[in-house]
């Protein structure tokens, strides 16, 4: 594990003794990707590898996750190395926040993992507010900010009252970490250890930071947002519930009904909205909430089922992200009712939005599909009454996706509107690279299931 986090610190030294740093980074990050997978993908069990690393199934599909959507971010965001917008700051940031992240994920301490899970706010922040392309980036990172900050502080005492109570703050010595006994209820110290990563994930109610946060930020930062940011989240309940979970009182249900019934209200809200990056940040929204909903059920499947809809929909929704970027670049528009008739005029890009808005609403062959049923059936094992919520999600879940993908490929296009060119090799390397994982995962879906639960 040192030597991951030693290749990812000496890419910082790629700008200085080269101007083609771009290319390199990313095909470093991509060797670095498969390397990662044969080291750490074959240790089911958790492991503690040294005093500031440790990794199971869970930290290691994460880290893999968050080194390959790094890389597609630098290529993605080709255009800051063109015009030169501060080419080697942008790139110094995300190979700091790609550090910042890895060591969360692998961190076996309780308190570091809290330090590293609050860093990684700064170069997210950093990124919104100097290559964000609105006027209103400082007011979304602001909301960013002061969400996830003001939901933390109860979670770090919280976890100080952890600390005091128990034998170890180490999380592969679980059976030595209790929830403490001083607190006349018990319910409460749930809320306020699981406060900090329902904000982040984000639960329905204090979701308002994300669609913000995602119109204003660069395409990069959407996509370490959605892919892994928003993952960051799940990691700490699913770390969490595997902690703490024997003690877990009763208030989940009502988490999971606030779940489900965020999942349908998000889902309707994605309906009625004209903005393309608006439509895919409130499907998130929605994903998260099924997410959450399987996880607290603390059965089995649900726990499994949340890590593969975790890494499910890190991918296809970064995806959705770079489609609708290469939609801006085209058209200067991310509006619905502007941008029309595709179809006719770049049949190849179609094709490629009807692949991903597929994958978005679960249809087979997926990873989705299968992390969507696995969670469906560990939510239905706990409440049969939860299948009018699920029911209904689901249907709005595939009617979102249709009318996105139908408004803008079908109808007659904008005559005002810019002449749009063919994809370049970047591009279908882009889309190949999200492809892939989402598919090939079906093939060997344990690969990201069989974590020690």
């Amino acid at each position: 594990m040192l030597k991951i986090q030693l290749v990812m610190l000496s890419m910082l030294l790629l700008p200085m003794v080269s101007t083609n740093f771009m290319w390199y980074i990313t095909f470093s990050l991509i060797v670095l990707t498969i390397t990662s997978t044969v080291i750490l993908m074959p240790h089911f069990s958790y492991m503690m590898t040294s005093c500031i690393s440790a990794f199971d199934t869970m930290s290691s599909s994460l880290i893999i996750l968050t080194i390959w959507v790094t890389a597609m971010m630098i290529l993605a965001s080709s255009k800051v190395f063109l015009v030169k917008m501060k080419s080697k700051s942008f790139i110094y940031y995300i190979i700091l926040l790609l550090f910042i992240l890895v060591n969360c994920f692998m961190s076996p301490n309780m308190f570091m993992f809290y330090i590293w899970f609050e860093a990684s706010l700064i170069p997210t922040m950093i990124l919104i507010m100097v290559w964000g392309y609105q006027p209103e980036r400082v007011q979304a990172s602001m909301y960013l900010m002061i969400y996830t900050v003001t939901a933390s502080l109860p979670l770090l005492c919280m976890l100080f009252l952890v600390m005091s109570e128990s034998s170890s703050v180490l999380m592969p010595m679980s059976m030595c970490i209790s929830i403490p006994t001083i607190m006349p209820v018990s319910s409460i110290v749930w809320i306020m250890l699981l406060g900090g990563f329902m904000v982040k994930l984000p639960l329905f109610t204090v979701h308002l930071w994300l669609p913000k946060a995602h119109v204003e930020a660069p395409i990069a930062g959407s996509m370490i947002l959605a892919a892994i940011l928003l993952k960051l989240g799940g990691y700490g309940i699913l770390r969490m519930l595997f902690l703490l979970g024997a003690s877990m009182p009763k208030v989940n249900l009502p988490i999971i009904g606030i779940s489900l019934l965020g999942g349908v209200v998000t889902s309707a809200i994605c309906l009625r909205q004209s903005d393309l990056k608006s439509l895919i940040a409130y499907s998130s929204v929605g994903h998260m909430g099924l997410m959450l909903a399987g996880a607290l059920t603390k059965s089995v499947w649900g726990m499994q089922a949340s890590l593969a809809m975790m890494i499910a929909h890190g991918l296809s929704s970064s995806a959705l992200f770079v489609m609708a970027n290469i939609n801006y670049e085209f058209s200067q528009t991310r509006s619905l009712f502007l941008t029309k008739g595709i179809l006719v005029i770049m049949p190849i890009f179609t094709m490629w939005w009807f692949l991903f808005s597929a994958s978005n609403m679960a249809a087979p062959p997926s990873i989705n599909l299968l992390s969507e049923i696995m969670l469906m059936a560990s939510v239905l094992s706990l409440s049969i009454y939860s299948l009018v919520f699920l029911g209904i999600m689901s249907f709005l879940t595939a009617a979102y996706s249709l009318y996105m993908y139908t408004s803008m490929h079908h109808g007659k296009m904008w005559q005002l509107s810019n002449s749009w060119t063919g994809l370049k090799t970047k591009e279908y390397v882009l889309m190949f690279m999200h492809l892939i994982p989402i598919i090939l995962l079906i093939l060997k879906p344990e690969m990201i299931t069989a974590w020690n639960t």
